[in-house]
């Protein structure tokens, strides 16, 4: 598999609000997750490229929606989308960033499907399962990344991915899951077809 297509990857903009957001066009994949997920650790690895999005020791970093154009044509861009459940923020910061959340899923028509990030070993926490239910009631598709598989041994990494599988059999939307590593690149092909398929 050729990360070319992704490694022209460049940020576009940040902005506090999706009314804040450029015009609509072509197509859109949102990443979002919670705080502690490793969201732009799977940017970067996705995009090759460790200075793309920001990533910090300190979860909960980004507090806007982050637009990156992927390819030379612009016909898709990946949304990166505040982390959510983030406890050393303020509960009223936590709850304005929900809002922005659901105003941009709900609001955006160019979105294809929403790319939910879990750590592996802490998955389907009441916020991503929220999330899965939204997807859901919406018929938007999903990829489901269980991230940090590193963390684990392969065996135990190789059961968490079936369990997850397992948990999800009764959906009715088009959904993959994969097992994941930004940091030895574990499931990023995977993760690349499935955008391509989706977008």
């Amino acid at each position: 598999m050729t990360y070319s297509y992704f490694q022209n990857a460049k940020f576009t903009g940040s902005y506090p609000t999706s009314k804040d957001m450029p015009p609509e066009e072509g197509s859109e994949i949102a990443f979002c997750g919670r705080s502690n997920c490793g969201k732009s650790s799977v940017l970067n690895a996705l995009t090759n490229n460790k200075k793309l999005a920001k990533t910090s020791k300190t979860p909960g970093r980004t507090q806007a929606i982050n637009v990156f154009e992927i390819g030379l044509n612009g016909d898709l861009n990946i949304i990166d989308l505040p982390g959510y459940g983030y406890a050393k923020v303020s509960k009223q910061m936590r709850a304005a960033w929900g809002l922005e959340i659901e105003e941009y899923l709900t609001t955006r028509n160019c979105l294809k499907a929403l790319c939910v990030i879990m750590d592996i070993r802490h998955p389907f926490k009441e916020d991503d399962m929220n999330l899965i239910d939204w997807c859901e009631s919406k018929s938007l598709p999903m990829i489901l990344l269980l991230n940090k598989s590193d963390k684990l041994s392969k065996n135990k990494a190789s059961q968490a991915l079936i369990s997850a599988k397992n948990k999800l059999t009764n959906l009715t939307i088009e959904h993959f899951v994969i097992a994941t590593s930004a940091t030895d690149k574990t499931g990023i092909d995977t993760l690349v077809e499935k955008i391509e398929i989706l977008k």
